[in-house]
Protein backbone atom coordinates (compact mmCIF):
# COMPACT_ATOMS: atom_id res chain seq x y z
CA UNK A 1 0.00 0.00 0.00
CA UNK A 2 2.97 2.28 0.86
CA UNK A 3 5.07 1.75 -2.41
CA UNK A 4 1.38 2.53 -4.09
CA UNK A 5 0.77 5.83 -2.38
CA UNK A 6 4.79 6.36 -3.66
CA UNK A 7 3.69 5.56 -6.81
CA UNK A 8 0.92 8.15 -7.07
CA UNK A 9 2.19 10.78 -5.29
CA UNK A 10 5.48 10.80 -7.98
CA UNK A 11 2.87 10.28 -10.56
CA UNK A 12 1.23 13.36 -9.15
CA UNK A 13 4.40 15.29 -9.15
CA UNK A 14 5.54 14.47 -12.56
CA UNK A 15 2.42 15.75 -14.37
CA UNK A 16 2.46 18.84 -12.34
CA UNK A 17 5.93 18.91 -13.56
CA UNK A 18 4.84 18.45 -16.98
CA UNK A 19 1.51 21.28 -16.36
CA UNK A 20 4.59 23.41 -15.19
CA UNK A 21 6.24 22.94 -18.14
CA UNK A 22 3.41 23.37 -20.57
CA UNK A 23 2.68 26.73 -18.74
CA UNK A 24 6.32 27.97 -19.38
CA UNK A 25 6.59 26.78 -22.86
CA UNK A 26 3.46 28.92 -23.00
CA UNK A 27 5.12 31.94 -21.61
CA UNK A 28 8.13 31.81 -23.79
CA UNK A 29 5.64 31.24 -27.16
CA UNK A 30 3.98 34.61 -26.32
CA UNK A 31 5.22 37.52 -28.12
CA UNK A 32 8.46 38.96 -27.25
CA UNK A 33 7.73 42.50 -27.91
CA UNK A 34 7.89 45.06 -25.63
CA UNK A 35 7.07 49.05 -25.25
CA UNK A 36 9.41 51.01 -22.68
CA UNK A 37 9.40 54.58 -21.95
CA UNK A 38 12.87 55.80 -22.15
CA UNK A 39 12.41 59.46 -21.23
CA UNK A 40 9.10 62.18 -21.53
CA UNK A 41 8.87 61.72 -25.17
CA UNK A 42 10.29 58.86 -26.24
CA UNK A 43 9.36 55.09 -26.75
CA UNK A 44 11.67 51.98 -27.14
CA UNK A 45 10.15 49.17 -29.08
CA UNK A 46 11.91 45.96 -28.59
CA UNK A 47 11.46 42.88 -30.45
CA UNK A 48 13.96 39.82 -29.19
CA UNK A 49 13.67 36.69 -31.60
CA UNK A 50 16.16 35.73 -34.72
CA UNK A 51 12.54 34.55 -36.90
CA UNK A 52 10.48 36.32 -39.46
CA UNK A 53 7.86 38.47 -37.92
CA UNK A 54 5.52 40.99 -39.25
CA UNK A 55 4.56 43.69 -36.29
CA UNK A 56 2.27 46.55 -36.53
CA UNK A 57 2.73 49.31 -34.34
CA UNK A 58 -0.33 51.98 -34.08
CA UNK A 59 -0.32 55.10 -32.20
CA UNK A 60 -4.10 56.45 -31.43
CA UNK A 61 -4.53 60.00 -29.49
CA UNK A 62 -6.91 60.89 -26.60
CA UNK A 63 -10.14 60.54 -29.15
CA UNK A 64 -8.96 57.08 -30.49
CA UNK A 65 -7.96 58.64 -33.90
CA UNK A 66 -5.59 56.92 -35.75
CA UNK A 67 -1.81 59.10 -35.78
CA UNK A 68 0.40 57.16 -37.06
CA UNK A 69 0.30 53.30 -38.09
CA UNK A 70 4.30 51.35 -38.92
CA UNK A 71 4.55 48.19 -40.37
CA UNK A 72 7.80 46.18 -39.64
CA UNK A 73 8.86 42.95 -41.27
CA UNK A 74 12.00 41.98 -39.73
CA UNK A 75 13.66 38.17 -39.77
CA UNK A 76 16.15 39.18 -36.59
CA UNK A 77 15.87 40.77 -33.52
CA UNK A 78 15.57 44.56 -33.60
CA UNK A 79 14.99 48.02 -31.16
CA UNK A 80 13.32 50.52 -32.40
CA UNK A 81 12.31 54.43 -31.39
CA UNK A 82 9.53 56.91 -31.51
CA UNK A 83 10.18 60.30 -30.38
CA UNK A 84 6.61 61.99 -29.27
CA UNK A 85 7.71 65.44 -29.29
CA UNK A 86 6.34 66.68 -32.34
CA UNK A 87 2.91 65.80 -31.34
CA UNK A 88 0.53 68.29 -29.74
CA UNK A 89 -0.21 67.96 -26.07
CA UNK A 90 -2.79 64.96 -25.09
CA UNK A 91 -2.76 61.73 -24.13
CA UNK A 92 -1.82 58.96 -26.64
CA UNK A 93 -1.71 54.78 -26.37
CA UNK A 94 0.65 52.96 -28.40
CA UNK A 95 -0.54 49.35 -29.62
CA UNK A 96 1.85 47.04 -31.01
CA UNK A 97 -0.26 43.86 -33.30
CA UNK A 98 1.01 40.87 -34.10
CA UNK A 99 -1.32 38.52 -36.38
CA UNK A 100 -4.19 41.27 -35.44
CA UNK A 101 -3.88 40.62 -31.68
CA UNK A 102 -2.57 43.31 -29.37
CA UNK A 103 0.55 41.87 -27.89
CA UNK A 104 1.72 45.06 -25.98
CA UNK A 105 0.68 48.50 -25.32
CA UNK A 106 2.03 51.96 -23.92
CA UNK A 107 0.36 55.34 -22.79
CA UNK A 108 2.18 58.87 -23.21
CA UNK A 109 1.33 61.97 -21.63
CA UNK A 110 2.39 64.69 -23.42
CA UNK A 111 0.39 67.07 -21.22
CA UNK A 112 3.35 66.93 -18.59
CA UNK A 113 6.36 67.57 -21.10
CA UNK A 114 4.81 70.53 -22.76
CA UNK A 115 6.65 73.00 -20.18
CA UNK A 116 10.11 71.11 -20.65
CA UNK A 117 13.14 73.09 -21.92
CA UNK A 118 14.51 71.45 -24.41
CA UNK A 119 18.17 69.65 -24.27
CA UNK A 120 21.24 71.76 -25.96
CA UNK A 121 24.91 71.64 -24.57
CA UNK A 122 27.04 74.58 -25.61
CA UNK A 123 30.58 75.84 -24.75
CA UNK A 124 32.63 78.64 -25.57
CA UNK A 125 36.46 78.69 -25.76
CA UNK A 126 38.87 81.39 -26.47
CA UNK A 127 41.40 79.58 -28.54
CA UNK A 128 44.70 82.56 -29.37
CA UNK A 129 44.33 86.17 -30.05
CA UNK A 130 40.84 86.94 -31.20
CA UNK A 131 39.87 83.37 -31.99
CA UNK A 132 36.90 81.58 -30.12
CA UNK A 133 35.44 77.96 -30.48
CA UNK A 134 32.13 77.52 -30.02
CA UNK A 135 29.96 73.92 -29.59
CA UNK A 136 26.58 73.57 -29.85
CA UNK A 137 24.90 69.97 -29.43
CA UNK A 138 20.74 69.50 -29.73
CA UNK A 139 18.79 66.68 -28.61
CA UNK A 140 16.56 67.30 -31.68
CA UNK A 141 16.81 69.28 -34.84
CA UNK A 142 15.86 73.37 -34.63
CA UNK A 143 16.79 75.89 -36.26
CA UNK A 144 19.47 77.77 -34.29
CA UNK A 145 21.07 81.32 -34.62
CA UNK A 146 24.25 82.79 -32.65
CA UNK A 147 24.65 86.13 -32.31
CA UNK A 148 28.25 87.88 -31.28
CA UNK A 149 28.36 91.08 -29.30
CA UNK A 150 31.58 93.06 -28.97
CA UNK A 151 31.22 95.65 -25.16
CA UNK A 152 27.07 94.94 -26.23
CA UNK A 153 27.35 95.97 -29.64
CA UNK A 154 26.36 93.15 -32.29
CA UNK A 155 29.50 92.26 -34.06
CA UNK A 156 28.45 89.03 -36.45
CA UNK A 157 24.96 87.07 -36.77
CA UNK A 158 23.94 83.94 -38.40
CA UNK A 159 22.04 81.24 -39.09
CA UNK A 160 21.55 77.11 -39.00
CA UNK A 161 18.09 75.57 -40.19
CA UNK A 162 17.53 72.55 -38.38
CA UNK A 163 20.48 71.58 -36.78
CA UNK A 164 21.43 69.12 -33.96
CA UNK A 165 24.70 71.08 -33.81
CA UNK A 166 27.66 72.28 -34.64
CA UNK A 167 31.67 73.14 -34.20
CA UNK A 168 32.85 76.36 -35.41
CA UNK A 169 35.98 78.70 -35.19
CA UNK A 170 35.67 82.36 -35.20
CA UNK A 171 38.94 84.17 -36.06
CA UNK A 172 38.26 88.46 -36.17
CA UNK A 173 40.61 91.00 -36.89
CA UNK A 174 39.65 93.63 -35.56
CA UNK A 175 38.87 93.53 -31.70
CA UNK A 176 39.44 96.03 -29.01
CA UNK A 177 41.79 95.03 -26.73
CA UNK A 178 40.11 94.12 -23.33
CA UNK A 179 36.99 93.84 -25.18
CA UNK A 180 33.82 91.89 -23.42
CA UNK A 181 33.13 89.93 -26.38
CA UNK A 182 29.59 87.44 -25.56
CA UNK A 183 28.01 84.84 -27.76
CA UNK A 184 24.32 84.10 -27.33
CA UNK A 185 23.24 81.16 -28.84
CA UNK A 186 19.38 80.33 -29.10
CA UNK A 187 16.93 78.10 -31.02
CA UNK A 188 14.03 77.82 -32.65
CA UNK A 189 12.32 75.39 -29.58
CA UNK A 190 12.90 77.80 -27.26
CA UNK A 191 16.46 77.36 -25.86
CA UNK A 192 18.72 80.56 -25.75
CA UNK A 193 22.25 80.76 -23.46
CA UNK A 194 24.47 83.59 -23.36
CA UNK A 195 27.93 82.67 -23.20
CA UNK A 196 31.45 84.67 -22.67
CA UNK A 197 34.77 83.66 -21.23
CA UNK A 198 37.46 85.91 -19.25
Amino acid sequence: MKAFIATMILAASVSVSAMANEAGSEKTAKSPVTLRKVDESKVKLMYGLNQAKTVTVKIFDENNFLVQKDKIVSENAFAKYYDFSKLKAGVYSMEVYENNVVVDQLQMDLNETVASSPLVYTKLEKIEGNSYKLLVNALLPSDLSVLIFENDKLVHEEKVDNSIGFQKLYKFQYLNAGARVEFYVRSSDGFAELLAVK
